[in-house]
């Protein structure tokens, strides 16, 4: 199978290099760390070589996030070995160099090309192949397999969708379940849609998601907390709702959401939080045709009257939710999968989202049920839940505890996932 992989994968390759060396000479995003992918590391391959590693799969900065924890612990408990974490995105890489610096070793993962991947095992001798979340990549996993590197899944996840996706594919896809020696899953019911892709049953486990373990400690320093405050404006007695993550379409909804009911909570201020930064331009525009006076988080000054604020920096969301009285999570309303609601969660602020929480479904559910969190199906029944949390301090206040506590409850997969690990690795 390995051998037909590599020439399906091949002939791809071939068929796609016009469009790769377009994409070389148009775009530099696309250019960043290139040769890495094709397993040249350069001035890293001597950090890389080793002859004892555990190596780890993060596709991108949330599974980078996710795994922190899990590496350190691994870093304590097998000091002798190296440890080297590659990824899918240039972001991802950063994420590892700047986070995990004398930790691990942040690469590019190369090419999903067996002869690429058998270099790379080659070169840096691992125990074990760690896949965060469920990366099934074929020639990864069969080359790992014919090498003798035993593969682990940690956090797996199966959606819904991939499900359907998956189940059309079985014949192909049972023998690279096969060579996984351990799939350590979220939930009951990814175990269960694993098991029915063919996953042998006696290599399944359930231990939970490793993302509940990952948050900083919800703390922020009271010169901080003041910094924040006087960019915003806020006050004492005032309310903030925060737009968490905002997909487009989703910020005119919060602005006329706020616009219906500022006139009753006078103190109700807004903080739009775009998910990507390169959109803060089309939400200013969104924001001057309502004709609602605004400003930048990052501009110079306090914030005075205006009481709607733009996030346009990076890494400062986890801090504001912080302050928030509600929170909305972005991608639920419009697009589809929803955002993380685990880093408000943890600071017991009430949530609020809305049908589309497909990425986030277990979590989501957890909250509702535990009394953390309210769906909502459209604008109008946004305006009316806000409406009922802003009327009421005490039951934001409750609300937004037992969001905490459903997060709470959750930590301890990633001490669960490392006893597991252990026996792969001193096999």
């Amino acid at each position: 199978m390995i051998i037909a992989y590599s020439v399906l994968a091949g002939g791809i390759f071939l068929l796609c290099l016009p469009y790769v060396l377009i994409r070389m000479a148009s775009t530099r995003r696309f250019r960043i760390g290139l040769a890495e992918r094709f397993g040249l590391y350069g001035d890293r391959t001597s950090v890389l070589r080793s002859s004892r590693s555990i190596w780890v799969q993060a596709a991108s900065v949330g599974e980078v996030s996710a795994v922190l924890p899990l590496i350190r612990l691994l870093r304590e408990t097998f000091p002798e070995d190296r440890i080297v974490v590659t990824c899918q995105t240039a972001t991802g890489r950063q994420a590892v160099r700047e986070k995990l610096a004398g930790i691990a070793v942040g690469v590019l993962c190369p090419l999903d090309f067996p002869p690429l991947i058998r270099r790379f095992i080659r070169l840096t001798s691992p125990r074990l192949l760690i896949l965060i979340e469920t990366e099934l990549w074929p020639g990864l996993i069969l080359t790992c397999g014919r090498n003798r590197v035993p593969v682990a899944v940690v956090s797996g996840r199966i959606s819904r969708r991939s499900f359907r996706v998956y189940r059309r594919f079985t014949l192909i896809l049972r023998p690279i379940l096969d060579r996984i020696a351990q799939f350590n899953m979220r939930t009951e019911e990814d175990a269960r849609r694993l098991k029915r892709l063919g996953a042998s049953p006696d290599r399944v486990r359930v231990l939970g998601n490793i993302k509940f373990d990952s948050l900083p400690a919800a703390a922020i320093d009271r010169e901080r907390e003041s910094e924040i405050k006087e960019r915003i404006g806020w006050s004492p007695g005032e309310v903030l709702l925060i737009g968490g993550s905002t997909f487009a379409g989703e910020e005119e909804i919060l602005i006329r959401v706020y616009q219906g009911l500022k006139s009753r909570f006078p103190g109700l201020r807004l903080l739009l939080a775009p998910r990507h930064l390169e959109r803060v331009k089309a939400v200013e525009a969104i924001l001057a045709a309502s004709a609602e006076e605004y400003r930048l988080y990052s501009a110079a000054g306090p914030a005075g009257e205006k009481r709607v604020i733009v996030l346009d920096r990076m890494g400062l969301l986890f801090s504001l939710y912080a302050l928030a009285s509600a929170v909305f999570i972005g991608r639920s309303l419009r697009g589809t999968g929803g955002q993380n609601p685990i880093e408000p969660a943890v600071w017991g602020a009430p949530l609020l989202f809305g049908p589309h929480m497909e990425n986030f479904r277990d979590i989501a559910r957890a909250l509702i049920d535990g009394g953390g969190a309210v769906r909502v199906a459209d604008e109008a029944a946004l305006s009316a839940a806000l409406a009922d949390l802003l009327a009421d301090s005490n039951r934001r206040r409750a609300m937004g505890e037992k969001a905490r506590a459903v997060v709470e409850a959750r930590r301890g997969a990633t001490k669960r996932n490392l006893e597991s690990l252990r026996e792969l690795i001193m096999r």
